[in-house]
C-alpha cells in the first residue's frame, strides 16, 4: 500500500507517458538521450524526469562533495575562530563537531519550522540550513592530534581530507586504508613514506608515482606494478634499476641516480617536465579498472554492472556515481560509502532509500534532508540525529507524517520543484570549493551559469598572517633554489602568496623537516594548487571516443586534461603491449 497515494498517482501519469528520445538540458543547452533504462529508474524511485543532462546532474551533486579546502570561520555561538571546511562567507552556522554531536536539533524549537505549502520547499530547506548549526570539520571517530575534514581513525595528521585510517599524513585527499607518512598524496591506499603520489596502492618510499601499485623506492613512475628502484619509468612490470625506461645494472643505476638532487627546484622541474613528456608518449589502457569487466567507467575496482561511474570499489548495479564503496542500486550519487537504493543524492554513508539528500549517515527513507544521521522517514530536515517522522525538523505521528509528505510532494510536483536538487548556496563548501570543478573541469564562467555563488578564496586563509601593508607576503621565486641553502628562520612559517590562486600559504616546520629528510624541493604554490595539479594528471569522468592505436577499435575513455596526445590501447591490445616491455 502506498504511503503517498496522491503523489504516486500524479507522478505515474507523467511517467506512463514518458518515451525515450533526445532531450535538451534547460541550463546548458546540451543535447542528451533519455534512455528506456533511465525511465525505469524514474519508475523505481517514483521520481519525475529531470530537465538536466546526466553530466549537469553529476556536476551539481559533486558541488556538495568536499574537496581539500579548510578556512578560518567563526563559531556560531562564541564568535571565536574555528577551522572549518565552510567558507566564512557561506551562511551556515558552525560549531565544533563534538558540540554538534551533543546537540539535539530535533528537540530545539528554534530549529523547527511549520509546513508552508504556498512556499517552495527548497526555500524552506535553505532557511533551516542557515540557522541549524553544522559540525565544522565532519570529524567522526578516533581523531587524534589531527586537523582535517571528513575523516576517522586518523592520528598525527595535518590538513587532510576524506582520509581514513592514516597516521602522520599531510596534505592528502582520499588517503585510505592504513597509510602512514604520506605527504601531498591523492587517492592513496595502503602505502607508506610517499610524496607527491597520485592513485597508488601498496607502495613504499615512492615520490611522484602515478597510477602504480606494489612499488618500492621509485620516483617519477607511471602505470608500474611490482617495481623497485626505478626512476622515470612507464608501463613496467616486475622491474628493477630502470632510469627513464633504460635498463641499467644496479651499480650504474645507483651511480647515475647519485648525481640527481631533487631538493633543488631547478633540478626537480627538469625531471618533472621530462617525466610528463615520457608519460605523454607512453601507452595508456582504455581504463584503469580492476576486476570490473562488465562495467563502464574509470577507476572501478571489484564492481559488477556499474557504468558511467568514477572511482568506485565493490559496487553493484550502479550508474552515474562518484567516489562510492559498497554501493548497490544507486543512481546519480556523489559518494555512497556504502549505501543502497539511493537516488540523486550526495555523500550518503550507510544509507538506504535516500532521495535528494546530502551528507547523511546511517539513515533510511530520507527526502530533501541535509546532514541528518541515524534517522528514518524524514523530509526536509537539517541536522537531525536519531529521529523518525520529522518534517522541517518537527515531529509528527506516522499517519500525520505520510499525509503531510503526500501533500508536500504533490505541491512540489505541481510547481516543477520535486526532482530538483538543493540550490548551490545550500552547499557548505560551495561549488567553487567542491569536487565539481576538480572532476568535471568546471570553470568560473560555468559556475556563474549554474548560479553558484563565488567567494574570495583568500578569506579565512589558514596558517598565514593576515594581509597587511607593513608585512607583504613573500615570493616563492625568491627562495633559494636548493633546499640546503634555505634558512628556516627566513622562509619557514612565513606568508607567501600564490598569485594564480589568489591565496596565501606557508611552509610549516614539520613540513620543512619532511622535505629535508626526503631531499625534496621547497614548494612554490598553495597546497590546494599542488593537489589540484596532481589530480589533473588523472583521467576524468568525462567520456570521449578514441580508437585503439593497435587495432583501431572504437573505445570509450575518460578525458585527460594533461596528457591530451596519449596513445590509448583497448584492453586486449594493452595486455599484449605489456608483454613486449
Amino acid at each position: 500500500m502506498s504511503n503517498t497515494p496522491n503523489y504516486d498517482a500524479k507522478v505515474k501519469a507523467i511517467l506512463d507517458g514518458l518515451v525515450p528520445g533526445e532531450r535538451v538540458d534547460r541550463l546548458t543547452g546540451e543535447k542528451w538521450i533519455l534512455s528506456q533504462e533511465e525511465i525505469g529508474w524514474y519508475k523505481k524511485f517514483g521520481a519525475p524526469p529531470s530537465m538536466y543532462s546526466p553530466l549537469t546532474r553529476m556536476k551539481w551533486l559533486s558541488a556538495f562533495r568536499t574537496s581539500f579546502e579548510i578556512f578560518w570561520n567563526k563559531h556560531a555561538f562564541t564568535g571565536e575562530p574555528i577551522l572549518s571546511y565552510v567558507h566564512p562567507d557561506i551562511q551556515i552556522p558552525i560549531v565544533s563537531d563534538q558540540e554538534w554531536h551533543d546537540l539535539d536539533v530535533g528537540a530545539t524549537p528554534e530549529y523547527q519550522r511549520e509546513i508552508d505549502l504556498a512556499r517552495p520547499v527548497l526555500e524552506q530547506c535553505r532557511d533551516l540550513v542557515r540557522v541549524v548549526p553544522m559540525g565544522a570539520r565532519r570529524e567522526w571517530k578516533n581523531i587524534v592530534n589531527t586537523i582535517g575534514v571528513g575523516m576517522w581513525d586518523v592520528e598525527d595528521c595535518y590538513i587532510v581530507f576524506s582520509t581514513v585510517r592514516a597516521k602522520r599524513a599531510m596534505y592528502t585527499y582520499y588517503c585510505l586504508e592504513n597509510c602512514e607518512d604520506i605527504v601531498q598524496g591523492t587517492f592513496v591506499m595502503t602505502s607508506q613514506n610517499c610524496f607527491g603520489c597520485t592513485r597508488i596502492e601498496r607502495c613504499h618510499s615512492c615520490n611522484f608515482a602515478l597510477e602504480s601499485r606494489d612499488c618500492i623506492n621509485c620516483s617519477f613512475i607511471f602505470d608500474c606494478r611490482n617495481c623497485e628502484d626505478c626512476f622515470g619509468a612507464t608501463n613496467l612490470r616486475n622491474k628493477k634499476y630502470v632510469l627513464f625506461n633504460e635498463q641499467l645494472t644496479k651499480e650504474e643505476y645507483q651511480k647515475r641516480l647519485s648525481e640527481v638532487d631533487l631538493s633543488c627546484r631547478s633540478t626537480f622541474h627538469e625531471y618533472h617536465k621530462r617525466f610528463l613528456q615520457l608519460v605523454e608518449t607512453s601507452a595508456f589502457p582504455e581504463n584503469f579498472n580492476i576486476n570490473s569487466a562488465d562495467c563502464q567507467g574509470e577507476y572501478l575496482s571489484d564492481c559488477v554492472r556499474v557504468r558511467e561511474s568514477y572511482y568506485m570499489q565493490k559496487c553493484t548495479d550502479c550508474a552515474y556515481n562518484y567516489g562510492s564503496s559498497g554501493a548497490e542500486r544507486c543512481y546519480y550519487v556523489s559518494s555512497a560509502y556504502p549505501a543502497s537504493d539511493c537516488w540523486m543524492s550526495a555523500v550518503q554513508l550507510n544509507c538506504s532509500q535516500s532521495k535528494y539528500s546530502a551528507m547523511c549517515g546511517n539513515s533510511r527513507e530520507l527526502e530533501y534532508c541535509n546532514n541528518c544521521h541515524d534517522c528514518e522517514s524524514c523530509f526536509g530536515c537539517v541536522g537531525l540525529r536519531n529521529k523518525k517522522f520529522h518534517i522541517f525538523n518537527k515531529p509528527y505521528s506516522e499517519a500525520e507524517y505520510w499525509q503531510k509528505v503526500d501533500g508536500l510532494k504533490c505541491a512540489m510536483l505541481d510547481r516543477g520543484e520535486y526532482g530538483e536538487f538543493f540550490p548551490f548556496d545550500v552547499s557548505p563548501n560551495g561549488m567553487q570549493f567542491s569536487m565539481s570543478p576538480v572532476l568535471y573541469d568546471v570553470d568560473e564562467a560555468e559556475m556563474k551559469r549554474f548560479g553558484a555563488p563565488m567567494y574570495d578564496p583568500d578569506r579565512g586563509a589558514v596558517l598565514a598572517p593576515k594581509k597587511t601593508v607593513e608585512v607583504p607576503p613573500l615570493r616563492s621565486e625568491d627562495v633559494p633554489d636548493c633546499l640546503a641553502e634555505v634558512e628556516p628562520d627566513k622562509w619557514v612559517g612565513k606568508a607567501f602568496m600564490d598569485t594564480k590562486a589568489n591565496r596565501r600559504w606557508t611552509v610549516m616546520p614539520k613540513e620543512f623537516a619532511f622535505y629535508q629528510s626526503h631531499h625534496l624541493p621547497f614548494p612554490e604554490e598553495h597546497y590546494t594548487s599542488r593537489l589540484r595539479g596532481q589530480l589533473q594528471l588523472l583521467n576524468l569522468p568525462l567520456w570521449e571516443q578514441k580508437n585503439c592505436v593497435a587495432c583501431n577499435a572504437s573505445i570509450s575513455v575518460g578525458k585527460n586534461k594533461t596528457f591530451t596526445a596519449r596513445k590509448v590501447y583497448c584492453t586486449a591490445c594493452y595486455l599484449k603491449y605489456l608483454e613486449t616491455r
